[in-house]
């Protein structure tokens, strides 16, 4: 069973609001495939080292409408700076959220097994889901992403989605 790093740990009590309502979610696969360049001006990936970007800078607004098929009503920055080892940023929606965490981590501490943690596979390196939130080893990133507006599993679908496009732009 995939585990989560204890950063991570820290960081879903810090998301709040992790359950799960109804509605819908839509068709997403054009902004996932859609390509943009790094976050990391002409330093190349940050994959296995380096700042962590800024998530926000990750997904533009109509990225984040493409993906998971509901306006932005307000965008929650993290306020960091370069250096910090954990980033994120929150979308506010109409009925719903988008949150993105990035952290650094090794393969170890993200595979420590977490009871309740589900596998996911095809994702990243590797990938397991826990509370609503999708986790996902990017080299030594780790990707965490919570999506709230639609069933689970539109929810899953709208968060694999989502650490497709940006893994190309970290």
């Amino acid at each position: 069973m995939k585990g989560l790093c204890f950063a991570g740990l820290g960081l879903l009590v810090a998301v709040g609001g992790c359950g799960f309502s109804g509605g819908g979610g839509g068709e997403h696969a054009a902004a996932a495939a859609t390509v943009r360049p790094s976050a990391v001006s002409g330093l190349g990936s940050v994959k296995d080292s380096g700042d962590i970007p800024d998530p926000c800078t990750l997904l533009s607004r109509e990225d984040v409408l493409s993906l998971t098929g509901r306006a932005i009503t307000q965008v929650d920055e993290d306020g960091g700076s370069a250096g910090d080892t954990t980033r994120f940023c929150q979308w506010q929606q109409d009925g719903g959220q988008l949150a993105l965490f990035l952290s650094r981590t090794t393969k170890d501490d993200f595979e420590t097994a977490v009871e309740g943690a589900e596998p996911v596979k095809d994702v990243g390196e590797s990938a397991f889901q826990l509370a609503g939130h999708l986790y996902v080893l990017y080299g030594s990133v780790q990707i965490d992403v919570y999506s709230r507006g639609g069933s689970d599993e539109q929810n899953l679908t709208d968060a694999e989605e989502v650490v497709e496009a940006v893994m190309p732009r970290i």
